[in-house]
């Protein structure tokens, strides 16, 4: 059992790591835009937060949900059930291949903004580092409900862009006061920004995190548990 789990980890971060585009759009794009915004914007390390946030969000989307979509709508995701016996494992696989996706990426931009815009601490590496193993796990529940949708793929990856396009934007605004807390609750960037501040911010803010975090991780348990492994196009007419 652990052998074909193992061989499917490997399968699927194979064909992760050989995805140009996708690396175009979760680890490109942030390294553009730290070029862009760099100077008196990067005053300390709390800056790559945001460009964090962004990375962990863009590959749990485009990556995770995506091929679980892919596989589900192929057919394939119901033959890999048939094959190993347990969802667990096929989405288990899949979440840690984006879990060392989103890591590598990440280590990737610290060392290039390190080389290309301001210094880096030792400190910052570690945190972005273990900071973003929870910041996967609660970015993947919380986007979970996603699956819960009887859409078709195309129609849900124009929902994708959207959703990405309306959370950057929203991102960007930086509310302050009540509509801060109800778009951290609501915006998976703004969730997973404050994820990354809460050592720094206030104990309302942090406690505003916590119930997000069991909250969204209650979900994402009970909508895998429940997920259908059958393709929505044989059941949206």
């Amino acid at each position: 059992m652990f052998e074909n789990d193992l061989a499917m980890f490997k399968l699927q971060l194979k064909v992760a790591l050989k995805d140009r585009l996708f690396f175009f759009y979760t680890l490109v794009i942030p390294i553009i835009m730290a070029l862009l915004n760099r100077g008196e914007y990067f005053q300390d390390n709390d800056a790559l937060y945001i460009y964090w946030a962004y990375i962990v969000v863009t590959t749990v989307l485009n990556g995770f949900l995506m091929k679980i979509i892919q596989l589900r709508e192929d057919g394939f995701l119901k033959t890999l059930f048939y094959l190993t016996g347990s969802k667990l494992s096929i989405i288990m696989s899949s979440f840690l291949v984006q879990l060392v996706v989103v890591q590598l990426e990440i280590l990737s931009f610290n060392l290039l903004v390190m080389l290309l815009i301001t210094p880096v601490s030792l400190t910052t590496f570690i945190y972005g580092f273990l900071g973003s193993f929870l910041a996967t796990l609660l970015c993947t529940a919380m986007l979970s409900g996603l699956l819960l949708l009887r859409i078709r793929q195309g129609l849900f990856n124009t929902l994708i862009v959207i959703f990405l396009l309306g959370g950057i934007i929203l991102l960007g605004i930086r509310p302050t006061g009540y509509w801060n807390y109800l778009l951290t609750v609501l915006n998976p960037f703004q969730l997973i920004y404050g994820l990354y501040l809460v050592p720094g911010t206030s104990n309302v803010f942090g406690i505003l995190i916590g119930f997000c975090i069991v909250g969204y991780l209650l979900l994402g348990f009970l909508v895998f548990h429940n997920i259908s492994v059958k393709s929505q196009l044989n059941r949206v007419k």
